[in-house]
């Protein structure tokens, strides 16, 4: 008897620390995707002004390639991140956004290393397009969270 009434409780306790970290996940899910997202959008206001810059000043050019690595710094750090059930769809739609965003990233990087840096390439690269869909999820995902 005393060994059912131990194991029982023991479950419970097992269980009872999956929903704890469950909650705590879903606590810090919410800020921490919506940061992202915040960065994201941040990104695609600051970026077209300093590309615009960077075709012909080799400082700016510099902060372009600074911005675009940030970018794809906090791309996978949200990647590590572990949503709670209630966000897993979710968390990876942005995750395949973040695919298709890093691509574009990459091709963008790659065309400014070949010096194909032009006024039309970001526009070009469709990277601002990419960034465009992230306002849909960020609605989702307070949503979720309310």
């Amino acid at each position: 008897m005393k060994k059912t009434i131990m194991a029982a409780f023991f479950i419970m306790v097992l269980t009872g620390c999956s929903a704890v970290n469950e909650v705590s996940n879903g606590l810090n899910y919410v800020p921490e995707a919506t940061e992202y997202i915040n960065e994201v959008q941040q990104f695609s206001k600051e970026v077209s002004a300093v590309a615009e810059k960077a075709v012909n000043d080799p400082r700016a050019r510099e902060e372009l390639e600074n911005l675009l690595g940030d970018l794809k710094a906090d791309i996978s750090e949200f990647s590590d991140l572990t949503p709670p059930s209630l966000f897993e769809d979710i968390h990876n739609q942005v995750l395949e956004h973040n695919n298709q965003l890093k691509d574009a990233v990459d091709q963008y990087s790659t065309a400014i290393k070949e010096g194909k840096l032009s006024t039309d390439l970001l526009e070009q690269s469709g990277l601002l397009d990419d960034i465009a869909v992230y306002n849909d999820l960020l609605s989702q995902i307070k949503k979720l969270g309310e």
